[in-house]
């Protein structure tokens, strides 16, 4: 599950079969959450954002529901992504477009060629090769402890690279919805203050402006700044907003995607390597490019243009006979397959060292 802002979570497991006591009827919140996972499997949905306020305990109703009901699970971990900001009290579902998918494809695929260059019988081969894309990876980003209770928000980024060996990203990047746009310069607090600048770079493509062609890019970084004899860490928007696409369509002069092999690690695993400076440069006309083709894929795709196989004249379409589940055969066999699902839920999830506590339970 997914989305651009995230709602509040809580460091409880929900127990993974319901207690043999009835189950509380679900809130009033906690049910349109569930009645709109429904209605977005069943492909009713109308909007590619979608936000609702949502308490902690309400939020656990709602794994609840989904540790029960398989087929909704399956669902929403395969299709559906969602942020929960438990600060905020907030969960935030949103269905990416195809423009957005794949712009953001054709960045991670430039971004990936550049660093398996310097995989490649370079000075820097070795720590290069540690990198790797994470793409949509979960992240639990630590929150203010609650009741002495560790908190985490829970993120899904649109894309993520980092370390092998490092706890988060050290770049995560979003490609902004209208609504996404308006809060990402918070967002990149969260991710860079929240993490202590293990993420280093936050950058935000911001590619739908109503009447106009215009895309713009932004950048955040974190810096330390002295203010009145206090040290401060802040993060810091080295490109705000910049136009990579001007409103006619044409590449801006002199803006440009800049990463360093260096911002993909923490400064303990950078700690005495030298060549980190290396570049990794998207330019302003590589963006055009890579954003001209995703719309005119999502131009195709919605308008349901672009060449399609048929099948001979006459032929008739057989399908698999589909087989029901196995029915379980022991209480034992369901708690099992119960413990393994729990096992993999949590191994697909970025999540800080157990220091900082257990994690929080999580919409899949």
């Amino acid at each position: 599950m997914a989305a651009g802002i995230t709602p509040p979570g809580s460091v409880l497991e929900p127990p993974l079969t319901p207690p043999p006591t009835a189950e509380k009827p679900l809130s009033r919140s906690a049910r349109s959450v569930v009645d709109y996972l429904r209605l977005h499997r069943a492909g009713h949905w109308s909007r590619a954002w979608w936000e609702r306020r949502l308490r902690p305990n309400d939020y656990m109703q709602v794994l609840r529901v989904l540790d029960t009901d398989e087929s909704l699970r399956n669902y929403v971990d395969d299709k559906v992504r969602y942020d929960y900001d438990p600060c905020r009290y907030c969960l935030t579902i949103r269905m990416p477009s195809p423009l957005h998918d794949t712009f953001c494809a054709r960045i991670v695929d430039e971004v990936s060629k550049q660093i398996r260059q310097y995989q490649q019988n370079s000075p820097v081969a070795d720590f290069a090769k540690e990198v790797e894309h994470f793409a949509t990876s979960r992240i639990l980003i630590p929150e203010a402890a609650q009741d002495g209770k560790p908190t985490f928000s829970r993120r899904e980024p649109d894309a993520s690279f980092g370390h092998r060996q490092a706890h988060f990203p050290g770049v995560i990047m979003e490609v902004c919805y209208s609504q996404k746009s308006r809060c990402i310069s918070h967002l990149a607090d969260e991710y860079i203050l929240n993490t202590d600048g293990s993420v280093n770079v936050v950058v935000a493509f911001d590619v739908q402006y109503k009447g106009s062609r215009k895309a713009t890019i932004s950048v955040w970084r974190p810096e330390y700044i002295t203010t009145e004899g206090v040290e401060e860490f802040r993060t810091t928007a080295v490109i705000d907003a910049q136009p990579f696409r001007t409103d006619t369509g044409d590449p801006a002069e002199g803006i440009a995607l800049r990463l360093s092999l260096r911002d993909f690690a923490t400064e303990e695993l950078s700690q005495g390597k030298a060549g980190l400076d290396y570049e990794i440069l998207v330019t302003s006309k590589q963006l055009c490019e890579f954003l001209s083709s995703a719309e005119a894929r999502q131009q195709v795709q919605t308008q349901r243009q672009g060449s399609i196989n048929r099948i001979r004249p006459g032929a008739l379409k057989r399908r698999r006979p589909q087989t029901p589940p196995e029915e379980p055969s022991s209480d034992e066999s369901s708690m099992e397959r119960n413990r393994e699902y729990k096992r993999e839920r949590r191994s697909s999830d970025y999540r800080p060292s157990s220091s900082s506590g257990d994690s929080g339970s999580e919409l899949h």
